[in-house]
């Protein structure tokens, strides 16, 4: 194929990843997060560009550096948190490309062959398609709709027996999953605890055997990770449930990378839904 025409056509798969189908996973990210990843995003793209321009001048010592700029070294300014929101497979795939480009970088060093470069680079850029195909990126804490909030929250006293206003829902993410507490305000209010822990006993029970009907009554069918979790098979989704001093908790736990992925963003949705009532926790909280 002559040089031109593959630049072309690697160009034209590059641009038309950003027009992925909608059947994605949704990835809810805080705004500095999101402009990380659409930054680094961004820099890619134009480092791409640099790289393709010096291969097509047979500047192989301009296109190594061009490359050398794409690998490990772009990664790892932000990653360290950003690995506990991300889907492990969305990291993994952009730690992947990153090591093409540095493969890259070496191989147009030692083979010195522009149309190897190529083909190299058009396999790398294969991972952009993957990615935009899988993912799309929403915001997780835009401000809070209230009409929203008090739907929720009527829906919610049909489904759940205790008062919202006298307890407090805790999401904790976990690398494996998560950590679901509701506990009273009052420690003293023994008649809600035991609304708690009868209405978490029985949906973790439900939750074990694929039935988030609840949920889906409060949130919707729509609601983000719901119908990940509903195609969890026996075992693959571990629901534990425990009664705490002031609540009761549900803990889940899974070995599959997108079934953690969806228990993170069913979180960061009720979250959302549950503003008024509700708290993001952290790991060591538990």
């Amino acid at each position: 194929m002559h040089k031109t025409v593959l630049l072309t056509a690697i160009l034209a798969a590059y641009s038309l990843s950003a027009t992925a189908q909608e059947q994605r996973q949704t990835l809810l990210l805080s705004p500095p997060q999101r402009a990380h990843v659409l930054a680094e995003m961004r820099g890619l793209l134009t480092g791409t560009q640099q790289l393709l321009s010096a291969l097509a001048q047979d500047d192989l010592t301009a296109a190594a550096q061009h490359a050398q700029s794409l690998g490990m070294g772009m990664a790892g300014s932000a990653e360290h948190h950003l690995a506990q929101v991300l889907p492990p497979a969305f990291m993994q795939l952009g730690m992947s490309l990153h090591q093409d480009f540095d493969a890259l970088a070496a191989d147009t060093k030692t083979v010195k062959d522009p149309k190897y470069s190529l083909r190299q680079l058009a396999a790398a850029l294969n991972k952009c398609n993957v990615c935009h195909d899988a993912y799309q990126i929403s915001i997780a804490d835009a401000p809070a709709d209230e009409a929203r909030l008090d739907e929720v929250a009527a829906r919610g006293r049909h489904v759940m027996p205790f008062a919202l206003e006298q307890t407090r829902h805790i999401f904790t993410k976990t690398p494996q999953g998560g950590i679901q507490q509701v506990i009273v305000i009052d420690k003293a209010n023994t008649a809600q605890i035991a609304l708690i822990q009868t209405h978490l006993s029985k949906i973790a029970a439900e939750f074990s055997r694929g039935d988030f009907s609840d949920p889906a009554k409060i949130h919707g069918d729509t609601m983000p990770g719901l119908a990940t979790l509903r195609t969890a098979k026996p075992l693959q989704l571990k629901v534990a449930y425990q009664t705490l001093a002031d609540g009761a908790q549900i803990t889940y736990t899974s070995d599959h990378a997108e079934l953690v992925a969806a228990v993170h963003q069913w979180f960061a949705a009720q979250l959302s839904d549950h503003a008024r009532h509700a708290q993001a926790g952290h790991a060591h909280h538990h």
